[in-house]
């Protein structure tokens, strides 16, 4: 089976981030998996940024992928999160400020899964011109969604 991550991309699961700071940016994304979770906000919290510690999940590009594995869920979810305020400090490996990040909660079974699920989203959006379309629309998520469905096609 092909992973296809926009099958997991939701209404729900897309939004502007307003933070001014790495911090406060995935702050409002680990709150928004945790509701879309039903996870501890906690748990998710301290597994993100235990994550971080190891290496940063800024690739370059102006777009992260930050990715957590977790027990408790049956499925994985992708948040889609567009900066509305280039986050300087998130320490991308082109040293770039970040625009764009996609946050992965996975279920912690299945290895093989979890990494053709977060390669199919660095293939899709390792591309500038459609990192571009998402951040001109950073107001209107659900036009980032289509965006996102669109570039399935």
């Amino acid at each position: 089976m092909k992973y296809d991550f926009t099958q997991y991309v939701t209404k729900d699961s897309v939004m502007a981030l307003d933070g001014r700071n790495k911090l406060e940016v995935m702050d409002q994304l680990i709150t928004r998996a945790a509701d879309l979770t039903k996870l501890s906000r906690d748990v998710i919290f301290r597994l993100t940024w235990k994550r971080e510690q190891m290496m940063t999940t800024g690739v370059g590009g102006m777009l992260a992928l930050p990715h957590i594995r977790v027990n408790d869920i049956n499925r994985p979810y992708v948040l889609v999160g567009v900066c509305e305020n280039p986050i300087e400090d998130y320490q991308g490996q082109d040293d770039q400020p970040v625009r764009v990040i996609v946050f992965t909660v996975a279920p912690d079974e299945n290895q093989e899964a979890y990494l053709q699920l977060l390669s199919s989203i660095s293939r899709r959006l390792r591309n500038p011109a459609l990192i571009e379309e998402l951040i001109a629309n950073v107001s209107t998520p659900a036009q980032i969604l289509d965006i996102i469905k669109r570039e399935n096609a």
